[in-house]
């Protein structure tokens, strides 16, 4: 028989992984060095996804803290922390404010009899200052004032020149209503020209252009804003695209613009538009974001065209290399996949037989070639057979329990309210001297498989085999309300059993085999005792004596007429319900007992 080899797992897929990698990497690197192209991946993400997604991210990290700001302080006001007439605290506000956000230039409250509590930053030695000023009759303060009383919630307003900031800003207000009254707003304001500089700072391609435009091609962010000589005023804050001193920009016309492939789905697309300005070209790259400011807004950048022209080309022959690299991974990776997920696929479906407890029907697993698939395979079979075995030696009911990650919570020691049943053989003294050791052993088999059986199909457990006797019990570790009937049903379902199997032994001339059954119903301590290497989960309590000894009693009432004597007490019966046959044998004190206890026949004949 020819030696049956078996390969590490590990260096199969080393093997195989490793030449598909190196397979590609050499394909990737002859391509580039062939084509001599830059880093095509790169370029392209900065192009048209790190740019733009760094612009935005950039602006929005400009704008979110003035309107998060005034929001801050509207609903700090309008919840009663602070009185909306008690200016120190205000501007203490205000302050902390200035001070919490760098992006902010100025921010301020203003009442409606236009009091105003202004905080700033300064240009001298103080770095903030603040002060309250009259605002009847300016016209900027009256504008915001209107402004906030039309405000339904936190918004952004339109970029306006302040003449005594003298540069162009944008606005962030919040009204502040307190019993639908409204009693101020607060505004906060920042510089355009300050964001362009951080967004020309944040970039990452130092020779892309940022540029941001609002409404019809109004310029809200461009490097000129604050590098130019531009002019700004109230009746024109800010210039159009075509008045920012950009050539390229000028150009701009977003109708000829198209969808790039690599953004192409996306919510927002990417777009680009290619222009000429003189002999070069240029590529512009935008794409819409209306959700920063509420209004319609458009994000981009252009570069010189000379960049990218190239790297388009070598990407197309790259990603036709990458391909036919792709193709040949995709096969070798579905032969390789088919080799291992095979007996994988197997070994899961085993083990979901394990897991759902169904021990009987887990296959046993074949070898494999790949060590680390046969030694779980291997592993897998020893548990199969070691869990078919725990099955037999634990009761069935503990098994699903014992296989729960919360387990041992469970199964912990407790005073539960349970039903103890006691059985016991008739003379079993006299069987036992009659039969052989292996005839007897066969004996207490089949008798206690029979009475097993019905104690498990009321959800009964098997605590342990005393001898020849079983204690069984119900409430436990489960909580089972009706656990006296259960007990109740089973005794007699073993009665009835008896019966009809000590007919088929009368036939063959075989004695009677009889059986007394005491059952009690009571508190006892239920949960996992023993010493830490051998434990059991077994009951505890003066319960479970009184079930044994009500068996005992079944002697003193035995008439020798009865296949299953059934002796109950009297807390076992008030739980009973009227369609189970029930015999007062009165009270007895059972041994042990100081007290008489009211004993019961479950029971007609039989």
């Amino acid at each position: 028989m020819a030696p049956f080899i078996r390969l590490p797992i590990w260096l199969v897929l080393a093997l195989t992984f490793g030449g598909l990698a190196t397979l590609a990497i050499a394909a990737v690197t002859w391509g580039i060095s062939v084509i001599a192209a830059d880093n095509t991946e790169e370029l392209l993400n900065a192009i048209a996804g790190r740019e733009l997604r760094t612009l935005e991210q950039s602006l929005q990290a400009e704008l979110d803290p003035a309107l998060q700001q005034v929001a801050f302080l509207a609903s700090y006001v309008a919840e009663g922390k602070v009185s909306a007439l008690d200016d120190q605290r205000l501007t203490d506000l205000l302050m902390g404010s200035l001070s919490a956000s760098p992006q902010i230039n100025g921010v301020s409250f203003i009442r409606p009899d236009l009091q105003t509590l202004v905080a700033g930053r300064q240009v001298n030695d103080e770095p903030f200052f603040s002060r309250l000023i009259d605002g009847r009759g300016d016209a900027e303060i009256e504008r915001a004032l209107a402004d906030g009383q039309r405000a339904r919630k936190p918004e952004w307003g339109r970029p306006t020149f302040i003449t005594a900031l003298r540069e162009p800003l944008m606005t962030a207000r919040a009204p502040v209503h307190i019993d639908g009254a409204f009693v101020g707003v607060f505004t906060a304001v920042v510089s355009l020209p300050t964001i362009s500089r951080r967004l020309v700072d944040a970039a990452v391609n130092p020779t892309a252009i940022p540029f941001v435009l609002i409404d019809d091609g109004i310029v809200f962010a461009h490097p000129n804003l604050f590098l130019g000589d531009l002019v700004f005023t109230a009746e024109q804050p800010l210039p159009r695209f075509d008045q920012v001193g950009d050539a390229v920009l000028s150009h701009f016309d977003a109708r000829q613009a198209r969808v790039t492939e690599v953004a192409a789905g996306r919510t927002a697309p990417v777009q680009e538009q290619s222009v000429g300005v003189g002999e070069g070209q240029h590529l512009i790259i935008f794409k819409y974001a209306p959700a920063l400011l509420g209004m319609p807004m458009i994000i981009g950048v252009h570069l010189p065209y000379a960049e990218v022209a190239e790297v388009f080309a070598a990407l197309e022959t790259a990603l036709f290399g990458a391909l036919v690299v792709i193709l040949i991974a995709i096969v070798l990776a579905l032969v390789l996949g088919l080799l291992i997920g095979r007996p994988m696929r197997a070994l899961a479906e085993a083990t979901s037989h394990l897991a759902a407890l169904s021990f009987n029907e887990a296959p046993t697993l074949r070898h494999s070639r790949f060590a680390e698939i046969d030694v779980a395979a291997d592993a897998y079979n020893r548990m199969r057979s070691g869990l078919g075995w725990f099955s037999t030696y634990v009761p069935h009911s503990l098994v699903p329990l014992l296989m729960q990650p919360d387990s041992e919570e469970k199964l912990a020691s407790r005073e539960v309210e349970v039903t103890v049943l006691f059985t016991d053989i008739v003379g079993f003294s006299g069987i036992a001297q009659r039969l052989s050791a292996q005839r007897l052993a066969a004996f207490l088999n089949r008798h206690f498989s029979l009475l097993g059986r019905h104690i498990e199909a009321q959800g009964g457990s098997i605590d342990k085999y005393i001898g020849d006797s079983i204690m069984a019990f119900w409430g436990a570790p489960e909580a089972q309300p009706d656990h006296a009937t259960r007990a109740a049903r089973a005794a007699l379902a073993i009665a009835q059993h008896l019966a009809a199997d000590n007919a088929r032994r009368a036939r063959k001339g075989l004695t009677p085999v009889r059986v007394r059954i005491g059952i009690h119903t009571g508190r006892a301590i239920a949960g996992n005792i023993g010493a830490p290497g051998r434990i059991n989960y077994t009951l505890v309590g003066d319960t479970v004596n009184i079930a044994q000894r009500l068996e005992q009693f079944g002697k003193q009432v035995d008439d020798g007429l009865r296949s299953a004597v059934i002796s109950l007490s009297a807390d076992t019966v008030h739980r009973l319900p009227p369609d189970l046959p029930v015999t007062s044998l009165g009270r007895e004190v059972l041994p042990g007992r100081a007290e008489a206890t009211e004993i019961y026949r479950l029971g007609n004949g039989a």
